[in-house]
């Protein structure tokens, strides 16, 4: 007895307290905070302060910021190029195509997967997520292949197809889960005061799914926006091409092209994604909050 007496004193003796707990836990949190926020924003922060470097500048190495005598803005200029101009329009074209036409084949597909029921649903549902299994590089040379008996390359809907099989897989099974937990209950009310299913589809579905639709279109942005492998084998025209792979034969084919220009163009590239996933995040969250309660 005595032992288990002086072992509970011992063990009280080193008992940290709430308040010094509740300390290490906020400055663990704000500490790893802190280490992601710069690991993830060091490569941006470099590109953005060499991006305002002249040539001479950048080669002295990475400094806090420019100084006055390096400080210049003359390498965004390049933005004005006829050439680089039509890889950001292609870049747009392309993206949007492949939001669109994600959100509206999801919608229907985790629909159909979410309200009928018929034999083998959940394995065709499953076969969906093994296209990842893949990669980019394995079907862009059986696509080109295919592409060019179609008739398809250097197309826009060539490309928009291609990069939309590609985000379709997760964005499919992400909406047929989230209509899930849309009661049918309220689907059966409409049908009961007159509404066709397309109506009840319409009115009642589709305007609660809207935070699985901008999840799905940031998914399908970032996807499209980024690519490169697709569109440099798909799109082998200098004038059809998008901004990545465009970018890369503009530096390699023009040796007046240096780094500072391409940090430039790198830097308001990056900026679109950056801008739609931040403010399309507050309502994802909001509506699914809406939706959690």
């Amino acid at each position: 007895m005595s032992t288990e007496r002086d072992s509970d004193t011992f063990g009280r003796s080193f008992r940290i307290s709430h308040t010094y707990r509740s300390v290490a836990y906020k400055l663990g949190l704000y500490g790893s905070a802190a280490v992601l926020v710069a690991i993830l924003g060091f490569p941006i922060y470099w590109m953005a302060q060499n991006a305002f470097k002249t040539r001479l500048g950048i080669q002295e190495g990475i400094t806090f910021l420019p100084s006055a005598e390096t400080f210049t803005v003359e390498q965004f200029e390049i933005i004005f190029n006829p050439t680089v101009g039509r890889y950001l329009l292609n870049s747009f074209i392309v993206t949007a195509g492949v939001v669109i036409t994600v959100i509206v084949v999801s919608l229907i597909a985790g629909y159909g997967l979410a309200r009928f029921d018929y034999k083998h649903k959940v394995k065709t549902a499953r076969f969906l997520l093994l296209g990842y299994m893949f990669s980019p590089i394995v079907l862009a040379i059986p696509l080109y292949l295919i592409w060019d008996t179609l008739g398809l390359l250097n197309r826009y809907v060539g490309l928009i197809l291609a990069l939309s099989a590609v985000s379709m897989p997760f964005a499919v099974w992400l909406m047929w889960k989230y209509i899930q937990t849309i009661p049918e209950s309220m689907e059966e009310s409409a049908w009961v005061a007159g509404a066709s299913r397309w109506r009840g589809f319409r009115d009642v579905i589709v305007p609660q799914t809207k935070p699985a639709m901008i999840a799905n279109s940031v998914f399908a942005f970032a996807i499209a926006w980024g690519d490169f492998t697709f569109a440099h084998i798909l799109m082998p025209d200098n004038e059809a091409t998008t901004f990545p792979p465009g970018i890369f034969r503009l530096f390699h084919s023009s040796w007046e092209t240096g780094w500072a220009e391409f940090m430039a163009v790198s830097l308001l590239v990056s900026l679109p994604p950056l801008l739609f996933a931040f403010f399309l995040q507050s309502y994802l969250l909001q509506g699914f909050k809406i939706r959690a309660l």
